[in-house]
């Protein structure tokens, strides 16, 4: 294979993410939340409000699977749909206050992961979450829809 970069790089992306879903789903559960949970009501939390659009850009998901998360998270009272004044024929979500308390019960659990792995890693953390930053960035450009796709 031609230059430095080997198609194991995503396959170790992609056994990463799994492997940190696990961490973080084993503390969470100590929580009551799922994984799926607090990625999402996190993603609002920092984004929110926000449109459902926009919620799913930046999670990396298709609309259609966030819709059924959304649903049920609003069903559960932890989050809320706002008018959109910028669009009309849109929504926002934000936390409710249940929702905010969920995530901020989920904090130490999550801190306690994070605290686990830095203790592994071999660089500074802020390099790894710097690589992270731009990994984010590489990937959304190449995932963004392309005007050919619409």
């Amino acid at each position: 294979m031609a230059g430095s970069s080997r198609p194991t790089v995503l396959l170790q992306l992609w056994t990463a993410a799994h492997m940190a879903e696990r961490l973080v789903a084993e503390h969470l559960q100590r929580a009551g939340l799922s994984d799926e949970q607090f990625a999402l009501l996190s993603r609002i939390a920092l984004d929110g409000p926000v449109t459902p659009t926009a919620l799913a850009a930046g999670m990396g998901v298709p609309g259609t699977t966030l819709a059924d998360a959304v649903r049920r998270l609003e069903e559960r009272g932890e989050i809320e749909r706002l008018p959109n004044p910028a669009d009309g024929r849109s929504h926002l979500l934000t936390l409710s206050l249940a929702g905010r308390e969920r995530v901020e019960a989920a904090a130490p659990v999550v801190w306690e992961a994070l605290e686990e792995l830095r203790a592994e890693l071999g660089v500074p953390p802020e390099e790894v979450e710097s690589a992270m930053d731009e990994l984010h960035r590489s990937l959304r450009a190449v995932t963004a829809p392309k005007a050919s796709d619409n």
